[in-house]
């Protein structure tokens, strides 16, 4: 979190268009993979277009480690067995959050996930290529990319431990928009109060592998639950 010196507005205003062009970053990384699941392209095509898609991730990764260091000069500090506590007791309340969030989403939309959600199970559903592609950077590429801007850039280079409240609120808030598909204001407040809790981890260690860590465990239980779901359907 930024700590060194007061921010101008010019300060400000740079900081904000860097961060609109990291999120375009993140949605862009996804492209490859709509071309993959339009299967067109022929097995060679498919293999190019997927090694470009991981190595998308790879470049924007780089980039955004890169801006974060860079504006934020963050202190190096590895995971405690404190930090792996506070991630686990964050899932449990998220989780709790969630089922409950899921059966008002029933009640009041008739959806029984997001569709966030349901736009990742149709890919992971389209074939064994786009399951893989999914299932390995849902789970280990996006947590790393998203918390980088989300928590570490956002947070670390526009608030100070002063705002502790507001850069969780605006961390959550912002971080909701690129994962909402359709108006639905109980999946805006799922991923809303996932990116707060995040947000909340991020300020209260000052550690961006702390968030990294709830975001693939998050990622990692829901991946796996919709694998499961995949495979009963195709079986």
């Amino acid at each position: 979190m930024q700590k060194e010196h007061t921010l101008t507005s010019n300060d400000y205003f740079q900081r904000i268009i860097i961060f609109i062009a990291l999120v375009v970053l993140v949605l862009i990384v996804q492209i490859p993979l709509s071309f993959i699941m339009m299967g067109k392209l022929s097995t060679i095509g498919s293999l190019a277009m997927s090694g470009g898609y991981i190595l998308g991730f790879v470049i924007a990764i780089w980039i955004a480690v890169s801006v974060y260091r860079h504006y934020v000069h963050p202190i190096k500090k590895v995971i405690n067995g404190h930090d792996i506590q506070m991630i686990l007791v964050a899932y449990g309340a998220f989780f709790v959050i969630q089922i409950a969030l899921n059966l008002l989403n029933q009640v009041l939309y008739h959806q029984t996930s997001t569709a966030n959600n349901q736009v990742i199970y149709q890919i992971m559903g389209q074939n064994h290529l786009t399951l893989i592609l999914m299932g390995i950077t849902a789970v280990f590429c996006s947590p790393i990319l998203e918390e980088l801007v989300f928590r570490g850039f956002l947070i670390g280079s526009m608030f100070t431990r002063r705002s502790r409240i507001a850069a969780i609120i605006v961390s959550g808030i912002l971080f909701s928009f690129p994962h909402m598909e359709d108006v639905n204001v109980i999946s805006f407040l799922t991923y809303a109060i996932l990116g707060g809790t995040l947000a909340y981890l991020y300020v209260k260690t000052e550690n961006i592998k702390v968030p990294i860590g709830l975001h693939f465990l998050n990622n990692l239980i829901a991946m796996s639950m919709m694998l499961v779901q995949v495979l009963i359907h195709t079986h």
